[in-house]
């Protein structure tokens, strides 16, 4: 696994990366909700006698799923680009999903924030 963070800049900004983590893990369970529930109505419009478009719908919800860390990292960030104190913290996000997967990313995120234990009250 690269490094793209150091343990100082996650301690520094810990607040913020927790928020990022946290709001990745919900956007990512809006998606996979949605993504079954594409496949849902994929399979009604099948037993409904239309096998080409159940095929179109199945196939844009597993395409769709896909993309889903990458995805749900991206919308996660949408709310932190207007704060001037997010700012380091996406430029190193950024520049980290330029050279690693979104999994990636977020696994190294979470594994420091484990190391550095529950957050102080």
């Amino acid at each position: 696994m690269s490094v793209h963070f150091e343990r100082e800049f996650v301690v520094e900004h810990r607040e913020l990366f927790e928020e990022l983590i946290a709001r990745t893990h919900r956007v990512a369970l809006g998606i996979f909700a949605a993504t079954f529930a594409g496949y849902g109505v994929a399979l009604w419009v099948w037993f409904s006698g239309n096998s080409w478009a159940a095929i179109i719908v199945a196939t844009l919800s597993y395409l769709f799923f896909r993309q889903f860390r990458w995805l749900a990292f991206g919308l996660a960030r949408m709310p932190l680009r207007g704060s001037a104190e997010a700012l380091p913290v996406l430029k190193r996000v950024e520049a980290a999903m330029e050279k690693g997967r979104a999994t990636e990313v977020m696994a190294e995120l979470e594994a420091h924030l484990r190391a550095l234990g529950p957050p102080k009250a």
